[in-house]
């Protein structure tokens, strides 16, 4: 019954094929035996792979023993590693049974890569399905948390997941099988145990057809979430006005949604944001512009339209000299380029009105030329006004938000600032009527 079961999973879901070789990751326990057994009922390629993490001492050796001996039976190939997980989860500053997991999985793909096996096989099966969904709801999760355990994940996947741990000890006991007994399983010290030994029985006791009906019950969610996706991608399309390298989530398009948290929260979980800071945001939309929120690579910034979405700018330390014009177009740091041109002033001289281009008066520029980002304290003279202004001012002004401002740089003439550069020229180096020869300038 099990072993028809198991085939008909596998077909269903399509996990692997009839001539695929298949890494079997098996512990030496009753579930991972189970499955081994079945491989071979079923005559599937396979390989074993076991990992001794040392942490039960002479038990530890014994499992790896025991299943380097029934890999031998079987006749396929086998492949152990050992690693010393408690150094390494004091080093990595994460638990023992995450870094456990981590490592093995690591393992299990390099061999994928290197043996070139189709996929990688665990023993999970319902029980665990259930107990990572009900762990993941006490730690707080959203829709996908709900699924417990997938069926495939890229290259892994779990043919046990249509059966009980009860339906897999009746199999294993009718077919002799041996294996391992884990003794840390019987103890209540990981929150998984606990679940196992106090919660789901009382679960069962009030639904005694509790794994039957699971299946259901994740497939419903699993729809759900994807009708939950479609939607954000929608909703997406309607808010975002992408530009480049940001993003501008229009406030007024903000508004009219409902669940406006939820949808920044998924929206923004990719870029590193967090719930808290979410509400935050949708918050701030109701005040004046100008809080910022930042993750690890991403920043928001509250503006006048919305909130603007930009990755967190490299350092903006770089101080370059230009003793001549240049004869190609000047890239500056990957930030903007610049192109030069000198020329005798023609009679018809109009200066340029886009603030991207400016002419220079070539007779008051000192050489070498020097640009920099602005710094603050920076004044310079703005074109047409007979005092001096802060460069901050000027931003402020003309409402740059903090990502453009960051990215705002100077054209500096003896040490004296000739252009914001894109934002405004000093009135001391201006065209004028006894101006012979130009300098223009054009950023792109």
């Amino acid at each position: 019954m099990l072993e028809r079961d198991f085939l008909e999973f596998i077909n269903e879901n399509r996990l692997f094929g009839s001539a695929d070789r298949v890494l079997l990751a098996v512990s030496g326990g009753l579930d991972s035996m189970v499955m081994t057994h079945l491989f071979h009922q079923i005559r599937q390629p396979i390989a074993i792979a076991h990992v001794n993490f040392g942490l039960r001492g002479d038990d530890s050796d014994g499992d790896a023993r025991f299943v380097q001996n029934k890999a031998q039976q079987y006749g396929v190939p086998f492949h152990l590693t050992h690693f010393d997980t408690v150094a390494e989860a004091h080093k990595r500053g994460i638990s023992i049974q995450m870094v456990a997991r981590d490592l093995r999985y690591d393992w299990f793909a390099q061999l994928v890569q290197q043996e070139g096996y189709a996929c990688v096989a665990t023993a999970h099966h319902q029980n665990d399905v259930l107990e990572t969904l009900l762990l993941n709801l006490v730690r707080g999760t959203g829709l996908a948390g709900l699924h417990g355990i997938a069926i495939r994940q890229n290259n892994l996947i779990r043919p046990l997941w249509f059966a009980t741990r009860d339906e897999l000890e009746i199999y294993a006991q009718e077919q002799g099988l041996q294996w391992r007994e884990d003794s840390s399983n019987a103890e209540d010290k990981y929150v998984r145990n606990r679940l196992r030994h106090h919660v789901v029985p009382v679960l069962m006791s009030m639904n005694p057809s509790l794994f039957k009906t699971l299946p259901q019950t994740i497939g419903k969610l699993r729809a759900a979430e994807t009708l939950m996706r479609e939607e954000l991608e929608r909703s997406w399309q309607n808010v975002a006005r992408i530009s480049d390298d940001r993003v501008l989530l229009a406030s007024d398009a903000l508004q009219n949604l409902t669940e406006p948290v939820f949808r920044l929260a998924e929206w923004l979980k990719p870029y590193g944001f967090s719930i808290d800071q979410t509400a935050q945001m949708w918050q701030a939309l109701r005040h004046q512009p100008g809080q910022v929120f930042q993750s690890a690579t991403h920043r928001i910034t509250h503006e006048r339209e919305g909130l603007l979405l930009t990755p967190l700018s490299e350092s903006a330390d770089y101080y370059l000299t230009l003793d001549r014009l240049p004869d190609e177009p000047l890239d500056v740091e990957g930030r903007f380029s610049l192109t030069f041109n000198g020329f005798e002033k023609p009679t018809d001289f109009r200066p340029p009105t886009d603030a991207a281009t400016v002419c220079f008066d070539a007779d008051r520029l000192h050489w070498p030329l020097t640009i920099r980002p602005w710094q603050q304290g920076d004044r310079f003279r703005p074109l047409g006004l007979n005092g001096h202004k802060l460069v901050s001012d000027l931003l402020n002004d003309q409402k740059v938000s903090r990502p453009d401002r960051e990215r705002t740089a100077v054209l500096l003439s003896d040490n004296q600032i000739a252009w914001v550069i894109g934002r405004r020229l000093d009135h001391r180096f201006r065209v004028t009527a006894e101006t012979k020869r130009i300098v223009q300038v054009s950023m792109q």
